[in-house]
Formats: C-alpha cells, sequence, structure tokens
C-alpha cells in the first residue's frame, strides 16, 4: 500500500515560493492569494513534520531539509509534466481537425498564424476549409467552425472571439481628397454584398446622410481591402484584417470614425459536454491569438 501523498497543490506552491524566495511572487505565478500560498506551505510544512522556511524580516530563506526536498520536489514535478505532455500528444497523434472559417478571416488573417499552431501540435493533420453559410454540425463534416453574426448561434455551443471594429479606410491617393466626412458623398463606396446595412449603419452613427450613388459591390471583406487599397473608393474593414495594410501604408484611415459593428465572431462546436482535446488545443490557441482583440 502506497505512503499517503501530500496534497499537489502544496507542492506547486512550495516549489514556486522556494524559486522564487517569496510568498507573493508564487502568489502572482500560479494566480492566487499571498494567504493561499502560505496556507499551502503551513499544511505542507505539518505534513512533512519539519519547518521548510525560515521568515525573516522581508527575506524568506530555505532550510537545508527544504533545500534538499526542492530538488526532488522539481524533478518529481517535471516527470509529471512530461508523462503529461506525452500522453496528450498521443491522443492528437494522427488525428484530423476539420475547421471551417469564414473566407475573409481565412486568407489575410489565420493562415499566416497557422504556422505557430502547427509547431505546436505537429502530429494533427488540419483540415481547414472556407464558408459563410450556417453551420449544421449534425450533417457537416467540420469540428470547429468560426462565424460573425448578429445574434448569439443557438444551434451550438460557442464561445466569443471579439466584437467587429470597422474602420473607414482608402488609399493614400483618396484620403488627400478627403476634408471633411461630408466628402465621403463624392467617392464610390465599397460595399460588402452580404452585408449592406454596414453603410447605412455607419453614416447614423457619424451623423453623415449619404447621398452618393456611387457604389461597388464585393462579397468578401479580402476583396474590398484589395479595391480599396488600389484606389476604387471608401470601404468598410475590421481593423484586425488590414493590421497590415495600414502598417505599410497602403490602406489609410482618413478619419476617426471607427465603430463596433452589429456583428460578433464566434467559435462554433457541436453541442456536446465532451470536446475532444484536438478541438480544445486549437480553441486555447485561437483564443491565445485573439487575446489583444478581445481586450480592446
Amino acid at each position: 500500500m502506497h505512503s499517503p501523498l501530500p496534497p499537489l497543490n502544496s507542492l506547486l506552491a512550495f516549489e514556486s515560493a522556494a524559486r522564487h524566495l517569496s510568498f507573493s511572487k508564487a502568489a502572482d505565478e500560479l494566480f492566487v492569494t499571498h494567504g493561499a500560498i502560505s496556507k499551502q506551505i503551513k499544511g505542507l510544512e505539518s505534513f512533512v513534520g519539519v519547518p521548510l522556511f525560515i521568515r525573516q524580516h522581508r527575506k524568506l530563506l530555505l532550510t537545508d531539509d527544504a533545500q534538499r526536498y526542492l530538488t526532488q520536489v522539481q524533478s518529481a514535478l517535471q516527470t509529471i509534466n512530461h508523462a503529461t505532455d506525452e500522453i496528450k500528444s498521443q491522443q492528437m497523434r494522427a488525428q484530423t481537425l476539420s475547421i471551417n472559417v469564414l473566407p475573409s478571416l481565412t486568407i489575410n488573417w489565420l493562415i499566416p498564424r497557422m504556422e505557430e499552431f502547427k509547431r505546436r501540435y505537429p502530429h494533427l493533420y488540419v483540415d481547414l476549409s472556407i464558408g459563410d453559410f450556417a453551420v449544421d454540425f449534425n450533417i457537416s463534416r467540420c469540428d470547429i467552425a468560426i462565424r460573425s453574426a448578429q445574434h448569439e448561434p443557438t444551434d451550438a455551443n460557442f464561445i466569443k472571439l471579439m466584437d467587429e471594429d470597422l474602420c473607414l479606410v482608402c488609399s493614400p491617393q483618396i484620403a488627400e481628397q478627403l476634408n471633411t466626412v461630408e466628402d465621403i458623398n463624392k467617392m464610390t463606396l465599397l460595399k460588402h454584398t452580404t452585408r449592406p446595412e454596414l453603410w447605412p449603419y455607419w453614416s447614423q452613427q457619424v451623423g453623415l446622410s449619404l447621398t452618393t450613388d456611387k457604389k461597388f459591390g464585393m462579397e468578401h471583406f479580402y476583396m474590398l481591402s484589395q479595391a480599396a487599397a488600389g484606389g476604387m473608393g471608401v470601404a468598410l474593414i475590421p481593423r484586425f484584417f488590414i493590421e497590415d495594410q495600414l502598417a505599410d501604408g497602403s490602406l489609410v484611415i482618413p478619419f476617426d470614425t471607427g465603430f463596433t459593428s452589429p456583428y460578433t465572431y464566434y467559435v462554433l462546436t457541436p453541442k456536446s459536454s465532451n470536446l475532444p482535446l484536438k478541438a480544445q488545443a486549437f480553441i486555447n490557441w485561437l483564443l491565445e491569438i485573439f487575446a489583444p482583440y478581445r481586450s480592446s
């Protein structure tokens, strides 16, 4: 019969506090309070029957016993980490993850970042496809979908990725002709054909009455960005989508009239309580790279 083991949380608290020689830094690292670390350490000292820290004024030292214990605890935790990583990678080895993503999001934004995901999970085969149709996971072959919508989905599990921060953009040459917002009526409006309400919504937000009859329709934001950079007119495009073009100057924002559109981006999964590890891995990564846009 195995001897009783100390609680894992107390070992994690000890390892972090011993490494930093600080309860406060350990609390920050483990996302708990200073009091929680102190309680875990006291519990561990009671369990092993010896003091582990020498508490001096504004200073923390390890006892000789703690020095020896730390080396063994770190080795044990490392072994557990390696074993956990190995079994997780085995579960995803040779598996296929099917992802269906909005065309504009895929072409300009997601694909350039997918190499990072592949480096993390080299044994996971990713099948990436594009689409903007309604997703029915009962008949669809995809594991995950990314969609934008004006209302929360009701036929799938979902996580909100971000709101859609739209910018009025054009080429530098067009911007030179725009002195006031009213000058927009002298330009061609590049319209997203599946979102015809965006221009009226924007004009209402900025207090402008749109009178121009010069319009050019396109189906995707990628097409709009290319047309705007080419000087065909002015467009409303999500900021995240045109970061590179704003950085290189091929697109500019002539007026500070950005606004949050009625659309929100969601990651969708089937209505099931058991999310496969491969899907959870992608979602966790996705939330990481979307973090700057979620917080803003």
